[in-house]
């Protein structure tokens, strides 16, 4: 009875050696609890495909952005005398996204609220530039607007989860908020002070060629609108335009990636990022 078992142990292990040499190509001592590991996996290949970070043809993606905005004075220098040390504003502008990626080409479509104010202290000394000295202004932005636009943004990518991104994006955006505009005259103690209604006329920095002036309340000269003036000088809508638009584009995960932005736009230059979820 002991040898008809050890005969059937010794013959089950010699059929496992056979069938593992035909289909691998390697030869094992027979041996009744032998296991053995196919090339593919002793070299340590992995059992499937690890999905795709980029390189899909089609995706979509839906996330925000933080931009921040800087009109520099030496812009405003082109149409116009900036008295003061005037910087210019800078501001944050948070916006929602929806990405469309088609091959190696993003449609980004984005809402966005940018604001334009210069509250005092940072506000600016201006006159036009074929006007004299007492032609000066204290100029103060609370304007804001709110844009739809869209990027058109080519991409090069270097590996897995790094791509480069260029191009443009074209949009409008709606004006809001008011722009207060000030005559000033030269202070006693030095630099400019804001012309009254009671001193109007009195100096040739206070003429009377416009209502320019701070009123008995204590409220400014607010420009209108376009629409609601021939003189006034704020439009209701503006085209929003950036030229070039560059990125870093960045994605750890196959479902989240990062856009480090900068480019220039007509209201002037940006940076910032967006974050998006992709599916």
């Amino acid at each position: 009875m002991n040898g008809r078992v050890v005969a059937l142990v010794f013959a089950g292990g010699l059929s496992m050696s056979i069938n593992v040499f035909a289909q691998t190509g390697v030869a094992v001592t027979a041996h009744p609890i032998a296991v053995v590991q196919s090339p593919e996996l002793a070299g340590g290949a992995e059992l499937g495909t690890a999905p795709l970070r980029f390189g899909r043809n089609v995706e979509h993606s839906l996330g925000f952005r933080t931009w921040i905005w800087n009109t520099p004075a030496w812009m405003v220098g082109l149409f116009a005398h900036i008295e003061n040390d005037w910087s210019g504003p800078v501001t944050f502008s948070p916006g929602l996204e929806y990405v469309y990626r088609k091959g190696s080409l993003d449609l980004v479509v984005g809402l966005q609220y940018t604001s334009l104010a210069t509250p005092d202290p940072n506000t600016a000394l201006i006159r036009g530039r074929n006007e004299n000295d007492v032609a000066l202004e204290r100029i103060e932005s609370q304007l804001w607007t709110f844009s739809a636009n869209v990027l058109f943004l080519w991409t090069s990518r270097i590996n897995d989860w790094f791509e480069i991104q260029y191009g443009t994006g074209v949009g409008v955006s709606a004006v809001g908020g008011d722009l207060y505009r000030t005559q000033v005259t030269p202070g006693a103690g030095g630099g400019y002070q804001e012309c009254s209604q009671a001193e109007r006329a009195r100096t040739a920095y206070c003429d009377a060629a416009n209502n320019h002036y701070v009123n008995t309340d204590g409220t400014r000269f607010s420009e209108p609108r376009l629409t609601a003036s021939n003189s006034g000088s704020i439009p209701p809508v503006v085209p929003w335009l950036s030229l070039p638009h560059l990125a870093l584009h960045f994605r750890p995960h196959r479902n989240f990636d990062i856009r480090v932005d900068g480019g220039f736009a007509v209201i002037g230059f940006y940076s910032g990022l967006a974050m998006h979820y992709v599916f």
